[in-house]
């Protein structure tokens, strides 16, 4: 019985390295972008009304649509808006990743939590980016990042 299974593992190996040294770093990369990418959009919606003098409208989602209760309505959306450019970069290039994530990871749960139910921003998929980004604040960027580049410089 122990030679079977010996020999189903020696068959299965190649996988498991296939899987450790390709599947996985294209995993983390996958998740780390397409993740930026939802933040980087609504960001970038919220900046270019700033640059076309309509940051009246961002000021008016946090005030009237999903204000963030105890944040002045200025504070949340600049910080908002910073966070999500600043961040999605930082989490797309791996640099910083942990940190990148944890800071989306809260800007979701405050979506998700913190803004009143009755304002209607709570969304079933809020639970699926939160699972995201505890991937990547538990196990890092991956290989495929910036992180890991200037760790192996480092050591």
């Amino acid at each position: 019985m122990i030679t079977a299974a010996k020999k189903i593992d020696n068959l299965i190996e190649p996988l498991r390295k296939l899987a450790n040294c390709v599947a996985s770093p294209l995993l983390d990369l996958s998740i780390r972008l397409y993740m930026a990418n939802i933040f980087f959009k609504s960001g970038i919606l919220k900046f270019k009304n700033y640059l076309n003098d309509d940051w009246g409208s961002t000021l008016f989602l946090f005030e009237e649509i999903h204000p963030i209760p105890g944040v002045p309505a200025e504070l949340a959306a600049a910080a908002g808006t910073g966070g999500e450019l600043i961040l999605s970069v930082l989490l797309a290039f791996g640099l910083f990743g942990r940190f990148a994530a944890a800071g989306l990871l809260f800007m979701t749960i405050t979506i998700q939590y913190i803004v009143p139910a009755d304002y209607g921003m709570q969304n079933a998929e809020h639970y699926y980016w939160m699972l995201l980004f505890m991937v990547i604040l538990f196990k890092g960027a991956g290989k495929l990042s910036l992180d890991a580049l200037i760790l192996k410089w480092i050591r």
